[in-house]
């Protein structure tokens, strides 16, 4: 389960990476394509979502994750990874097996097994891999209480442009999920509003909170199964490591002479994550 601590700068992460150049330095060549029985091919590339708040609303209206996750009253579960940068994985080998999952919850069987295709680079920014696989992001979070410590005015976007909140003393906030750039969903009083984290550091209890959360993404299999992924066992396997960054809205799958440089970067970036 992978824990993410409040208010941590992006910045830091930003330095774990650098771009990847192409084979033959710089030339328009497409990366390698990996064999993969379920992919579709000639699929139009499309601009990527970079925005946090994009990533959140993207959800599909034909499918209830949550219902799907089925995790307890007291995580929300909301579509998207969080974070500037959000995390994925690459496969750095061939034949490499996952045993993933039929649903996106920790307590079903891990009893999926999911081989992957070489070089492919598992990020929502990797609009390519997203529309020819049909992947799906989801993230689960543990509800965690913040409680106001003083009276406070805290603006919030809306629909109409930034509104106020008048909170006092005493009042509890509920932390749903990181969005991305300081930001968050917190639930008040039943209605969900997206504020800078920033404006509640030293005024309540959040200080200091660490957040749990799964990141869970449905992959297509070699072979034409689906399975459901959780991040930490995909990156707890020796051939896959955290995904490269290279720029912001920026990913792609791999070319085949980058694998030892994505190894090395994707190996310096879980350490820092452990941290």
């Amino acid at each position: 389960m992978k824990k993410a601590w409040i208010l941590a700068l992006a910045g830091s992460l930003v330095a774990c990476g650098q771009p990847a150049e192409s084979p033959d330095g710089g030339n328009a060549a497409a990366p390698a394509t990996a064999e993969h029985e379920t992919l579709q091919a000639d699929v139009p590339e499309s601009e990527p979502i970079t925005s946090p708040y994009e990533l959140a609303e993207s959800a599909p209206n034909d499918r209830d994750f949550a219902a799907l996750a089925g995790y307890p009253d007291t995580w929300h579960v909301s579509y998207g990874w969080p974070g500037e940068y959000p995390a994925g994985f690459v496969v750095l080998e061939q034949g490499v097996t996952v045993n993933g999952r039929a649903r996106p919850n920790p307590d079903a069987p891990a009893n999926v097994p999911c081989t992957l295709p070489q070089y492919a680079n598992y990020q929502i920014w990797n609009r390519q891999r997203v529309e020819r696989d049909n992947l799906e992001f989801i993230v689960a979070s543990k509800i965690e209480p913040v409680t106001m410590l003083v009276d406070a005015r805290i603006e919030t976007p809306g629909d109409e442009g930034m509104q106020v909140l008048n909170l006092k003393a005493g009042d509890v906030l509920s932390y749903l999920r990181y969005l991305g750039e300081g930001f968050a969903i917190f639930d008040v009083d039943g209605q969900e509003y997206t504020i800078n984290e920033a404006e509640l550091r030293d005024i309540s209890s959040m200080t200091g909170m660490a957040l749990e959360e799964d990141q869970w993404v449905e992959v297509a299999c070699i072979g034409g199964t689906r399975a459901w992924i959780l991040y930490d066992d995909a990156i707890a396997q020796d051939d896959i490591v955290p995904s490269p960054i290279v720029g912001f809205g920026e990913a792609s799958d791999i070319y085949p002479d980058e694998v030892d440089k994505v190894r090395a970067e994707g190996l310096e970036l879980e350490a820092f994550q452990n941290q």
